[in-house]
């Protein structure tokens, strides 16, 4: 009788097989191993199939050791790896999605030791320390590629630099409350998989960080500023536990949203469409289904406009600076629904022509403080630091 048995998922599940080794890594792995057993007319031998079991397990640990693909350094010591990014060119930025695309070259330095009196010709950079680095919020990575070159540093030490070009789609977690007046932190992630006992990630303070600004395709939309930030941390214990924390690296792309479009398009003709809200007064104060038709139909007009700004947007859990305005609209044209219906039921005419003038006003004065509340705050959010925009 012929057994096949399909090894098909990540090594990390195959790692209970192995017995926790060590020197699994993240990629899938297929597995096929075919092996025969004796079999008598009435019964399977189970001694045959433990023999098959165990011969299996013997070859998949042997092949995973052989798959190993990073060298531990030899001298055990902590290393420090320098990081410098040059952003060749940042693509389309896709706020449904909260993702970026862009082209970058990340290069890596660290002093090497073991490489002390070698010749380039005698390296063989499959047997050296590899820092491991990852590009933690890469959604998909349309070329990778990786060099290595040996040098002499200033103090005539042994230094390696890994040179690393991506071009791919990142994730990134985009704070929406000031939409459309908004500044983002595109961010590429980058993570080791040696934990932070091992090496850190830090910034190269011999070259500065660059970015191609001219290159910018989205710019349409956004604002690409000059100037890019890192930032050197740690894996958070609650998702990796205390014992596996692992460095990380954030290169920080600044971009600013060109908010006209949104102004003229959404803001202006929604606050039309509310001074129109308010031509419904100037109506005779008995003809509520005159009043009510004028109201009722521009109040289903800023609906629609509710509804095609959310296809827009990712969905969130909290409202944005524009959703709110949006809602203010439709309050105060839900509360002059309700104004007209109780003017209707007043039978006295004078009382009923002061309670359509006083409530107008009074309604009229709310909607002219908020809105320069509302410019008010949207100055202060385009002043601070950083968040200049050239619209």
């Amino acid at each position: 009788m012929v057994f096949c048995c399909v090894f098909e998922q990540p090594c990390q599940q195959a790692n209970l097989v192995l017995t926790n080794s060590d020197n699994i890594s993240n990629h899938h792995v297929r597995l096929k191993f075919t092996f025969i057993c004796e079999m008598s007319s009435a019964s399977l031998d189970g001694n045959e199939v433990t023999k098959g079991m165990r011969k299996i397990q013997s070859m998949l640990r042997k092949f995973v050791e052989e798959e190993t693909e990073f060298t531990p350094r030899k001298d055990g010591k902590k290393v420090a790896v320098h990081i410098r990014c040059f952003i060749v060119q940042v693509g389309q930025i896709d706020t449904l999605k909260e993702e970026f695309t862009c082209d970058a070259v990340v290069e890596a330095f660290w002093e090497e030791p073991q490489l002390n009196g070698a010749t380039a010709e005698d390296i063989h950079w499959d047997d050296q320390w590899d820092p491991r680095i990852v590009f933690f919020n890469a959604v998909s990575v349309d070329r990778l590629e990786k060099q290595r070159v040996f040098f002499k540093g200033s103090s005539g030490q042994p230094w390696v630099r890994l040179t690393m070009h991506i071009k791919g789609t990142f994730k990134v977690a985009m704070q929406l409350f000031n939409f459309p007046f908004d500044h983002q932190e595109l961010k590429i992630e980058l993570m080791s998989d040696w934990s932070d006992k091992h090496m850190i990630l830090c910034p190269y303070l011999d070259e500065k960080d660059a970015i191609s600004t001219s290159t910018f395709t989205g710019g349409d939309e956004w604002y690409l500023h000059a100037h890019m930030m890192t930032c050197q941390g740690k894996t958070e214990t609650e998702i990796t536990g205390p014992d596996t924390i692992f460095p990380t690296y954030d290169v920080i792309i600044n971009v600013t949203r060109r908010w006209t479009y949104y102004f003229w398009n959404i803001f202006v003709i929604m606050f039309l469409i509310l001074l129109l809200t308010f031509s419904s007064f100037a109506l005779d104060t008995g003809a509520l289904e005159s009043r009510l038709d004028v109201t009722l139909t521009l109040l289903l007009t800023s609906v629609a406009f509710k509804l095609v700004l959310a296809q827009r947007l990712p969905t969130i859990s909290y409202l944005t600076l524009l959703d709110i305005y949006i809602l203010a609209v439709l309050t105060v044209q839900g509360l002059i629904v309700i104004l007209h219906t109780t003017m209707s039921v007043i039978t006295n005419k004078n009382v009923a022509s002061l309670f359509n003038i006083v409530s107008s006003v009074v309604l009229g004065v709310m909607v002219v403080l908020c809105h320069v509340a509302l410019v008010i705050y949207i100055a202060t959010v385009k002043r601070h630091p950083g968040e200049q925009s050239t619209a």
